[in-house]
């Protein structure tokens, strides 16, 4: 026997053993001229979250992506998680690992909550709907290659625009989930966004409304409809109930009285900021441009926090001393519209200037229904949206809600695979004084992986105080009598008695 050959070869055997013998730190060899991974890394456990191997890397030299592999009960199955505003950053997975899930995230191309990213073409487009879909391929190789095994499903969540992003893998990339949810999903940045902040920011400065002002009209309307339901929680239940004969406006003028508190009332100038709020954006033959924010909790829909001057840069910590609102216009409309630093946005006309939005609508805007490879996959959308959301009134998911419908045979055939929960007295993404925290994700999975379709979503307050029953939208859940703090005094019904 060659001795030199045998010592030879077990040394081979080794280094090429040893050499894969750390399926974390190898993903790493997945780097090629579109890829650039890092080494992974084993994190121990901490808490409930479970040891498990994270490995961060960059798509195109931009997008920045990080995957979390549980070492341990994995459940072959893969969640992304997307994120809010302006993205740049990338989600905290490590919450959705203890369900078993491989998690990923992205910033979406750039780094940071500002705004500036938007003059670059690539980062435009990156964050509009590239940058999403390629981190969802690349990590989906990462745990395929980790877990020498095919992934069973794979899920998608986000709040807001990541809500817009989740719609947008739904009907642009129909291949990249099998399940999507989209808590109230800012789906038209552009063709509801930049309508709405423009009409807010002007009429605020016409009729300035104080943060007492919208405190008012929280206590105002709340007062008038929150029995309708025939339960006193601080919610109305559905604000659609809440018309002009239950809630008007117009009662809370200020009188002639010298002594009578500013606080306290209304003058004509600010009613009718509180109008067009209530009204929308609407042009000239009264057709919606832009939904009205409902009635209810006025005070806990971020309404102030949006409309008012003073709340602080995230960054910075400093005072702003325009209003989100104003800001939200302005960059809109100088950097995805007009491409034009130098554009004064006082100049925009929101009647006779919405052919210039079309161009930055087609980016960044849900503005089609056809969902038919992805309901052909099998694929399902969760959407969950606030009655009481500021920056996504739930009009305008309500009004897509029909436009899905038509496009995809009726109520009934679309529920299949597309299904809407209003949740009362939610605000953007959560808070409020409603029952919004709950488990999103569960349900879906149950639904793609098991058939079984949510019919309702149980819901709680985080202090614990009550639960409710959340039903598919146009259903609404009806006080049956008993505990009203216990969602099982609740019914699923076509429309309150």
């Amino acid at each position: 026997m060659n001795t030199k050959r045998t010592i030879f070869g077990i040394l081979l055997t080794l280094f090429l053993t040893g050499a894969h013998a750390d399926a974390c730190f190898d993903l790493y060899q997945l780097t090629d001229y579109q890829h650039a991974v890092e080494p992974g890394t084993e994190v121990d456990a901490a808490g409930n979250v479970p040891r498990h191997c994270l490995v961060r890397g960059v798509i195109n030299r931009a997008i920045r992506f990080e995957v979390r592999l549980p070492l341990e009960n994995w459940n072959g199955q893969f969640l992304m998680l997307g994120t809010g505003g302006s993205s740049g950053v990338i989600a905290d997975t490590r919450g959705v690992l203890v369900m078993g899930f491989a998690a990923s995230s992205t910033d979406t191309g750039h780094q940071g909550i500002g705004l500036e990213f938007a003059e670059q073409p690539e980062a435009a487009l990156d964050y509009a709907f590239r940058g999403v879909h390629l981190a969802a391929l690349t990590s989906k190789k990462i745990i395929q290659r980790f877990y020498d095994k095919k992934i069973s499903a794979s899920f998608y969540g986000g709040c807001s625009n990541g809500g817009r992003q989740g719609l947008i893998e739904a009907t642009r990339f129909p291949g990249d989930f099998d399940g999507i949810v989209a808590v109230a999903p800012a789906f038209k940045p552009i063709a509801h966004g930049t309508n709405w902040n423009t009409m807010v920011y002007r009429a605020q400065q016409a009729g300035p409304l104080t943060a007492d002002h919208i405190q008012l009209l929280d206590d105002t309307s709340r007062k008038s409809c929150d029995a309708l339901d025939g339960v006193e929680d601080g919610i109305i239940n559905d604000p659609r109930q809440c018309t002009k004969a239950h809630y008007d406006p117009t009662r809370l003028l200020c009188s002639k009285k010298e002594d009578q508190d500013p606080t306290t009332c209304l003058t004509p100038a600010q009613l009718n900021t509180v109008q067009q709020h209530y009204r929308g954006v609407v042009d000239a033959e009264g057709r919606m441009i832009s939904p009205p924010l409902m009635p209810g909790n006025e005070s806990g829909s971020s309404w102030p926090m949006w409309a008012l001057t003073g709340f602080q840069n995230p960054e910075t910590g400093e005072a702003l001393m325009e209003s989100i609102s104003q800001l939200g216009a302005e960059y809109h409309l100088r950097s995805w519209v007009y491409r034009d630093q130098n554009y004064d946005p006082s100049t925009f006309d929101i009647l006779a200037d919405q052919h210039g939005l079309g161009r930055a609508s087609a980016v960044l805007d849900v503005n089609t229904t056809d969902y038919g490879v992805f309901r052909e996959r099998g694929g399902k959308v969760l959407v969950v949206q606030g009655w009481n959301d500021y920056p996504v009134r739930p009009g305008g998911v309500i009004e897509y809600l029909a436009q899905v419908e038509a496009a995809n045979g009726g109520p009934e055939r679309t529920r299949e695979f597309f299904r809407l929960f209003m949740v009362p007295g939610m605000g953007h993404c959560g808070g409020g004084p409603g029952a919004h925290v709950f488990d999103y994700v569960s349900p879906l999975v149950n639904w793609v992986v098991e058939g079984d379709a949510p019919e309702e979503l149980i819901g709680g307050r985080a202090d614990g105080a009550f639960t409710r029953k959340h039903c598919v939208f146009p259903a609404i859940a009806s006080y049956q009598g008993g505990n009203e703090n216990d969602a099982a005094s609740f019914r699923c019904e076509a429309a309150l008695k």
